[in-house]
């Protein structure tokens, strides 16, 4: 029924005899742990179809975002790979890989999204150079690029895209169309974007007719 699917997609919650839509509107951040149980096993097929493209020797950059941490706990039995990230729940996932050199940030924690921002966090950023950046997004469309809900948290992925020879955005299709308050890149500045098989075909289609690589999980 689409009212089980609305529901199940977050867009409403079921009552005695109807539903009603779920409060807030595309600015209220959810948190990690909110957002964790969400589109589970598609995040998970698209974090397996991102740990295709790195490469043992690789110099990577991860920010925050249940996506990217699925990635993360698949990358911990690669050796000679370095992973630089401003999330602490990631850096705990690889702390004991002894193949991987982790490279992490500082700043300021904030506890939505376990990501480190702020002065320190952007200097760090400001001073390194990575091969690939996968990047996590609240939201993403044609017109309005890469974007999430928190400015400084903006701010800070502005200069994870500047810091890397290639962007791989990931991100299930709850997120396609979606436009939050900050934009930290436009859409021009992703070279492959990974999702899953119910993304919309006419998105996937405009994005490979700029020039953008695809990847379906």
């Amino acid at each position: 029924m689409w009212i089980e699917t609305l529901e199940r997609e977050g867009f409403l919650t079921r009552t005695h005899g109807g539903a009603v839509p779920v409060r807030g509107g595309s600015d209220e951040e959810p948190s990690f742990m909110e957002k964790i149980n969400k589109f589970s096993a598609e995040k998970l097929a698209i974090a397996r179809k991102a740990a295709e493209l790195v490469l043992d020797g690789d110099t990577i950059l991860l920010n925050a975002g249940t996506t990217i941490t699925a990635l993360a706990q698949l990358l911990k039995n690669h050796n000679n790979l370095t992973v630089v990230t401003n999330t602490v729940n990631i850096a705990m996932e690889l702390a004991h890989s002894e193949g991987i050199n982790l490279v992490l940030t500082g700043g300021n924690m904030r506890t939505k999204s376990y990501a480190m921002v702020g002065s320190l966090t952007e200097r760090v950023l400001r001073e390194i150079h990575v091969q690939k950046a996968f990047l996590g997004v609240n939201g993403i469309s044609i017109e309005h690029g890469l974007t999430t809900p928190n400015m400084t948290e903006a701010h800070t992925n502005s200069l994870m895209v500047a810091a890397a020879d290639r962007v791989i955005v990931l991100a299930d299709h709850s997120k396609i169309g979606r436009v939050t308050l900050s934009r930290f890149a436009p859409i021009s500045a992703v070279n492959t974007f990974i999702t899953d098989s119910n993304a919309p075909r006419d998105f996937i289609e405009e994005l490979t007719r700029r020039g953008i690589e695809v990847i379906v999980a």
